[in-house]
């Protein structure tokens, strides 16, 4: 892991280097964050548990990297550094068209860890091969995201130079082994029960999100230290917070181990639609000390502190109607947890 990062810190570092001098001026200087937790913690919560609290997670400690940049190529149209090709998501290919387009002002922010553990079902279990009280997994986060400062890091506004305002359009995907409500009714949503509980070994969800924030990091970053929350200049040490809400829409998907257990203990219904429409509420924050040094044209800016994530994702679709309808519910809240390490560089020589 190490060594992957410093390949990505030196190529970028030789990619800034040779080409600002070719490269018109952006809003942005050219500059790459890098953001390590080495253990995260993982907490998963269902929001009904009057049927049974059966699923018990045990999760390996994972490390999750985030890295952000904006390399800009104008001239041949192309911003450099980070890829955004990843699951054929429409979030990288804005930033794509927006090198294309020549806009200014944007960069891209990329988060993965992998979800990994054992979970132990202690309900009931169908009869016949094929279903299991306790299972390993082993799941991809994934966020990417396309962000913009609120006004630019040169304008009047002081709270937008201290804080660093930003707002931006996101991309999530994730997939955990998931506890499911079953709902029955003789006729009618307004009429539903619920039936035997059964749970997912992989249920899916990606999510479009509109973000917004402050980061007092990348702030401090874009001005080489020109300005602070308290002095400008700031001083090489303080402490920092960064804070993010963000509101989502997508879809979430029961795999058919899910389906097929929930049928198997709720004989005579049919499960309904597979795939409903979710709604992501997030919110993540992270605290902790920084230092910063300018080494000529390059600013350099370490931080260690701790971040903590958390969502609910709300789930619709999966009523019943008839009395042959299988429904289900899949609401549940997720944390995550974990002490960080941020480095940012940005080239000011081109400013």
């Amino acid at each position: 892991m190490i060594r992957k990062y410093s390949l990505i810190l030196t190529l970028a570092l030789i990619v800034t280097t040779t080409l600002t001098a070719q490269t018109k001026k952006d809003t942005l200087p050219p500059f790459i964050g890098i953001s390590y937790i080495p253990s995260l913690n993982w907490k998963i919560f269902v929001v009904n548990t009057s049927d049974g609290d059966y699923l018990k997670y045990k999760f390996d400690l994972n490390s999750m990297s985030s890295v952000e940049g904006n390399y800009a190529i104008q001239k041949i149209g192309l911003r450099f550094g980070l890829s955004a090709n990843f699951e054929n998501n429409y979030i990288g290919k804005a930033y794509q068209y927006a090198g294309y387009l020549n806009l200014k002002g944007f960069w891209l922010r990329i988060q993965s860890t992998k979800v990994s553990g054992v979970v132990n079902w202690s309900g009931e279990l169908p009869a016949g091969p094929g279903y299991f009280a306790s299972r390993n997994f082993s799941n991809k986060y994934f966020n990417i995201e396309i962000l913009k400062s609120s006004k630019g890091f040169n304008n009047k506004s002081v709270m937008d130079q201290r804080m660093g305002f930003y707002f931006g359009l996101g991309y999530t995907s994730m997939g955990f082994p998931l506890k499911m409500s079953t709902l029955t009714t003789p006729g009618g949503r307004e009429n539903q029960k619920f039936g035997k509980p059964a749970y997912d070994t992989l249920f899916t969800t990606k999510f479009y999100s509109a973000c917004f924030g402050w980061n007092m990091l990348h702030q401090l970053c874009m001005s080489g230290g020109k300005t602070g929350y308290m002095w400008s200049p700031a001083k090489p040490f303080a402490v920092y917070a960064n804070t993010q809400d963000k509101l989502g829409f997508g879809t979430g998907t029961v795999s058919n181990y899910g389906k097929s257990m929930a049928e198997a203990l709720n004989p005579g219904y049919t499960f309904v639609n597979s795939k409903g429409f979710t709604v992501l509420v997030h919110y993540s924050l992270s605290l902790g000390l920084r230092y910063y040094r300018n080494a000529g044209p390059v600013f350099l800016l370490f931080a260690a502190g701790y971040d903590l994530e958390g969502a609910a994702i709300l789930g619709f679709g999966g009523a019943a109607d008839t009395n042959k309808d299988l429904g289900y519910d899949t609401n549940f809240f997720y944390l995550n947890h974990g002490v960080s390490f941020k480095l940012y560089i940005s080239w000011m020589g081109s400013k």
